[in-house]
């Protein structure tokens, strides 16, 4: 972790100039700006984004490599090759194959050398050709996928992930997942990363993610580089109106984050956050068929009013 020169150094960089000696404002002011859990603390998410966040678009080469490369030049790339009309996939930082895929069609439609490199040259006709739009072309697919979809409970494949403590929770949700004819499998790794790639492996529908976490009891959808995942937004607010109902009676918020489980994993995903684990102990059973009720209608209603 940096010592305290290297993050005031970094934070006025990015425009977040000191306030006397309050560092935890400067971070909560960065958090909020990156959809990251505001904590006012540097933890390991937050240093991360902030390493990120140093990486304008062409600072450097970018191109598949392993590990994959991540940044906000990587983000900015997404977003124009997706106002232009290439489908770089949802827009998380990330250099992964579908922006890989978009870069290629790019520079072929403009006669550049198809090297899926973004260097120098390419940047010049992207910057030459950009205008930039609001609209990014991953998030009209996604909202009309998302408003066409016919299918039922019974043909998803769901899973219910959790970093550990939350079995018991877990295995209700599935049952209660399954007693509506939904496939569901648990899978549980305390590695956020990790369960990401679990379940695109498992190439899952939905992903519903249990953690236990202090402060506001939230459900979070992805939401990061000015992209907001639709259907994450809409599955997350039904859950919501189920959790908050009388039966359950809680007060639990929808917000948006840029957390790794939401921004790694490639299917519609919610992370549902309680106060203390043993929330779930005492009220997993009507708390699993509030949420298995939301998904059943988040397959089969309109939901435009809600975005």
């Amino acid at each position: 972790m940096p010592g305290e020169h290297d993050l005031n150094l970094r934070l006025v960089e990015l425009g977040f100039e000191l306030d006397g000696n309050n560092l935890a404002n400067r971070i909560l002011a960065f958090q909020k700006s990156r959809a990251l859990p505001q904590t006012g603390i540097c933890d390991v998410l937050t240093w991360k984004s902030l390493l990120e966040a140093s990486y304008h678009l062409g600072d450097r080469l970018l191109y598949v490599h392993t590990p994959m490369m991540r940044g906000e030049d990587v983000a900015d790339l997404q977003n124009r090759l997706g106002a232009l009309g290439f489908d770089a996939g949802r827009v998380d930082g990330i250099f992964g194959p579908e922006t890989l895929t978009a870069l290629k069609d790019f520079q072929r439609n403009v006669g550049l050398p198809i090297d899926g490199i973004c260097g120098p040259t390419t940047i010049e006709e992207l910057r030459r050709v950009f205008g930039r739009s609001a609209t990014n072309i991953h998030s009209v697919k996604e909202l009309e996928d998302f408003r066409s979809q016919t299918r039922s409970l019974s043909e998803l494949n769901i899973a219910i992930t959790h970093q550990g403590f939350m079995d018991a929770p877990a295995e209700i949700l599935r049952f209660a997942l399954a007693l509506k004819g939904a496939r569901a499998q648990v899978i549980m790794h305390p590695d956020p990363s990790k369960l990401a790639g679990f379940s695109n492996s498992q190439k899952a529908d939905a992903c519903i993610h249990l953690e236990e976490q202090r402060g506001k009891q939230e459900i979070r959808f992805y939401e990061g580089f000015s992209y907001s995942s639709a259907s994450g937004k809409v599955l997350a607010k039904l859950i919501a109106e189920h959790m908050n109902a009388p039966q359950c009676g809680l007060d639990i918020e929808v917000v948006g984050r840029n957390v790794p489980m939401l921004r790694e994993t490639t299917m519609t995903a919610v992370t549902i956050s309680m106060q203390d684990a043993s929330f779930w102990v005492l009220h997993s059973a009507k708390t699993a068929l509030a949420i298995a009720t939301a998904i059943s209608e988040w397959t089969s209603r309109d939901f435009r009013h809600y975005l």
